[in-house]
């Protein structure tokens, strides 16, 4: 099915809207954290991580934890978004294919490293938990790394689109 095509569009309008009611869904489930979950994904060390912890009680922290429920299905849903949204936005012949190849992959991408973040994060939070030694670094690294190429993308589609 070329790009384009009314079955596209629907998966389209489908993906951005299933993405924004769970991020709303999210962030209402998650607003009595404070600090909020944001902060934790750019700590870089245990004492950190478990600083914010501390901060948000237990209470909190199963609160933190349940909102995975909610955080799984979002990251796939703006991974699907992203990757469509850019199949139908940047035209297959523009210029400079690498942007478009960019584009169409940043958000799955940044999607995996969320993946990888949470499952690094669960386990921190686990009970009984005993992380590897570098896991704390190699969780505030790859949620760096999502939030950069989240970023990247939405700067790379407006420029796109700008041309």
């Amino acid at each position: 099915m070329k790009p384009g095509h009314p079955a596209d569009h629907r998966r389209l309008w489908l993906s951005g809207a299933l993405a924004l009611l769970l991020f709303a869904a999210m962030a209402i489930h998650s607003a009595p954290l404070s600090p909020s979950i944001p902060v934790i994904q750019f700590t870089y060390g245990e004492a950190a991580f478990k600083a914010v912890l501390a901060q948000w009680g237990p209470i909190g922290v199963e609160r933190f934890r349940s909102h995975f429920f909610i955080d799984f299905p979002f990251l796939t849903s703006y991974a699907v978004f992203g990757y469509l949204l850019a199949r139908h936005a940047v035209p297959a012949d523009t210029p400079n294919n690498t942007a478009r190849i960019f584009l169409t992959w940043a958000l799955p991408l940044a999607a995996v490293l969320d993946a990888g973040e949470n499952l690094l994060h669960l386990g921190f939070v686990a009970d009984n938990a005993s992380p590897m030694a570098g896991a704390y670094l190699l969780a505030g690294v790859v949620a760096t790394g999502k939030w950069a190429l989240i970023a990247a993308f939405v700067i790379g589609f407006f420029y796109a689109r700008r041309r």
